[in-house]
């Protein structure tokens, strides 16, 4: 699954229990085989680079006067003969397999890159010069392995079914052929056991072509008799020229071709959602913490759930992008609502056996869906931001007023007056799939009262320190000296803005604590609203701007001291 991103060949059979043994050692044969002729290709990689001459040399401090010739002398003929001695010995082994298949399987003969040509090579060219020669050897292997196909066995062998997985890599066209090759091998080796095809999940594209015309006449003649004009399945799991139920049609999303193909999509941002949500395991274990997962509204938005749909939609966009198509308003519409139903609380990362927080793939799924100019508006999450964004003490203050003083009162009040009609959706809240009609919309908004109470003003209002040009330092003057101890403080808008008794309290504790408090100066947000919401790039510059501003409050302190 690693090896190829989960992407894999499933050609499940049924092996009689008693041939089960024969089953597994005709794999493994498979396997060595396939094993060997990788290692032939890497030889055959390996000779080319060496024969291409022009090799990388590195510098180092006693051969900065000796050309490269002098340099590689017989170095490049060495490597070239043990390259063709290896891939004498392993040709030799895949000749006899049936000779050496027992050695070959209890590995007393081993096909070793890192023993039998990585270690010699590492002999031959020793040195800091040789080092870029060695490591482009290193590529060439990791590039070789990447194509290795294998066949994977689990199974639940009391019922006779066998899992026989191939992993593949979807853009790469001789890996497929090869594994297809090793896959009609691995469909006689079953028939020959007294096996069957069809296994636990039935017949597939890939299988169709092994089936025997008496094999399929039953299922043919139920299909013409049910369904006469073809409409169910159209084109599957039958043999017909105008349809061919194969792989001539068959479509597998890349990445790998998407760096190349791509015109419009942001391929690193798609690629980056994918990449940190494909280990998920689907075990569920974030259902119980993740405050969208409302079992009796719907079951649909769990973060495991979420994954699910992500990666089909994923899916969905690479095929119209590599197919030209242009992607569909509706799957970008399907993807923000997917994203919009997180709170960025991150609780599902404690859970998770694989570490996916699914609060940080939704914050990446908004940010994509805002550069790709997809993202709904939305009035209250455009009002929140200009709250945040802003730093002019006026501006706060009509904001503070009409969405505290003026908002809240209101919603408490239609809570007041509407209670018993907001009480069914708080009791069976309903589903959440899509955008809600405005009714559902308003009750949602009115049927938990807002909290009630607040301060009038924000906490720098009320202690009168909302010039931007000065570093507030709150202390007692009674109790503490410029040699006190001093605690920077920096409070949110959370604390400072909306609920500005925190930040009072905690500004209290710290008075009562004998410390110097330092605030910075005017009001400042962190960012993180900004980020949750999508907007990274002014996310990123309020961060840097927060740092350089903290940076230049140390150094005027430090200068006062």
């Amino acid at each position: 699954s690693k090896h190829t991103n989960a992407f894999k060949i499933n050609e499940d059979v049924v092996i009689p229990l008693p041939r089960m043994a024969e089953y597994t050692d005709g794999i493994e044969r498979i396997n060595i085989e396939l094993s060997l002729a990788n290692k032939l290709k890497l030889c055959s990689e390996l000779e080319a680079f060496f024969q291409a001459g022009n090799l990388l040399l590195g510098k180092s401090d006693d051969a900065s006067a000796i050309s490269s010739a002098e340099l590689l002398e017989d170095r490049v003929a060495q490597a070239l003969v043990l390259v063709r001695d290896v891939r004498d010995l392993w040709s030799g082994w895949l000749s006899n397999v049936d000779t050496l298949f027992p050695q070959l399987q209890d590995h007393s003969l081993r096909a070793s890159w890192k023993a039998q040509l990585r270690a010699p090579l590492q002999a031959i060219f020793a040195g800091a010069a040789f080092q870029q020669i060695l490591e482009q050897c290193n590529q060439i292997h990791k590039r070789v392995l990447k194509g290795r196909v294998w066949a994977a066995l689990h199974m639940h062998a009391g019922d006779g079914n066998v899992h026989t997985n191939l992993p593949v890599n979807s853009d790469d066209y001789d890996m497929l052929q090869t594994a297809h090759q090793a896959v009609a091998r691995i469909m006689v080796l079953a028939r020959s056991l007294d096996g069957v095809i069809s296994g636990e999940h039935g017949i597939g594209i890939t299988k169709l072509d092994f089936l025997t015309k008496e094999e399929l006449q039953p299922f043919t003649d139920y299909k013409s008799r049910v369904d006469p004009e073809g409409r169910f399945n159209k084109g599957k799991l039958l043999r017909d020229a105008r349809f061919p139920a194969d792989l001539t049609n068959a479509y597998t999303p890349s990445f790998g071709l998407m760096g190349h193909e791509s015109l419009i999509m942001q391929q690193s941002d798609i690629g980056a959602i994918a990449g940190s949500i494909k280990d998920c395991l689907r075990c569920g274990k974030c259902k119980p913490v993740c405050a969208t997962h409302v079992p009796r509204a719907n079951l649909l938005y769990s973060p495991r759930n979420k994954i699910l749909a992500t990666s089909l939609l994923i899916e969905a966009f690479l095929y119209e992008e590599q197919t030209r198509r242009g992607i569909s308003i509706k799957h970008w519409e399907e993807f923000e609502d997917v994203a919009d139903h997180c709170t960025v609380c991150h609780k599902c990362l404690t859970p998770c056996p694989v570490d996916i927080d699914f609060g940080d793939v939704s914050m990446n799924m908004r940010n994509l869906l805002r550069k790709m100019g997809q993202k709904s508006f939305r009035p209250g999450n455009a009002a929140a931001m200009l709250m945040l964004n802003a730093t002019n003490p006026q501006t706060i203050k009509f904001m503070r007023s009409a969405m505290v003083d003026v908002g809240f009162k209101a919603q408490r009040l239609a809570n007041d007056l509407l209670r018993r009609v907001a009480r069914k959706q708080t009791a069976l809240p309903p589903a959440t799939v899509g955008k809600a009609p405005i009714k559902e919309q308003v009750i949602h908004f009115i049927n938990k009262r807002m909290p009630g109470g607040l301060p009038k003003k924000t906490a720098r209002a009320l202690l009168d320190i909302e010039d931007k040009d000065y570093v507030p330092i709150i202390r007692n003057a009674k109790t503490t000296t410029p040699e006190t101890e001093a605690v920077f403080y920096f409070p949110g808008c959370g604390s400072e803005r909306l609920f500005s008794q925190v930040g009072l309290a905690t500004q209290a504790m710290l008075w009562h604590a004998g410390v110097q408090t330092v605030l910075p100066p005017g009001y400042l947000c962190c960012g993180y609203p900004q980020r949750g919401s999508g907007q990274f790039d002014k996310a990123e510059k309020i961060i840097t701007d927060n740092r350089v501003l903290f940076h230049r409050v140390a150094n005027t302190l430090n200068y006062l001291d």
